[in-house]
């Protein structure tokens, strides 16, 4: 999967996911009210709100790395 078909998976499906990276479980949950998207992830016990799909896919907030950097290396489970 690249990081397109994500987004597509997040937006139209509004699927959120999961994974575990340097030993923390991480994800991040869609949810959408008035058709206004807000994505929350969390990485460990560290918790970050996104309005913007594109931040939320190049922040570096899981342990240092964005998941444009990690998804190939993670197993991401869909929620």
């Amino acid at each position: 999967m690249n990081i397109e078909q994500l987004k597509f998976k997040i937006l139209d499906d509004g699927s959120g996911y999961t994974f575990t990276y340097d030993g923390k479980p991480c994800g991040m949950e869609t949810e959408v009210e008035n058709s206004v998207f807000t994505f929350d992830a969390w990485s460990g016990d560290k918790n970050k709100d996104y309005t913007d799909i594109d931040e939320l896919m190049t922040d570096k907030f899981y342990s240092g790395k964005s998941i444009t950097e990690l998804i190939d290396t993670v197993e991401l489970d869909f929620i």
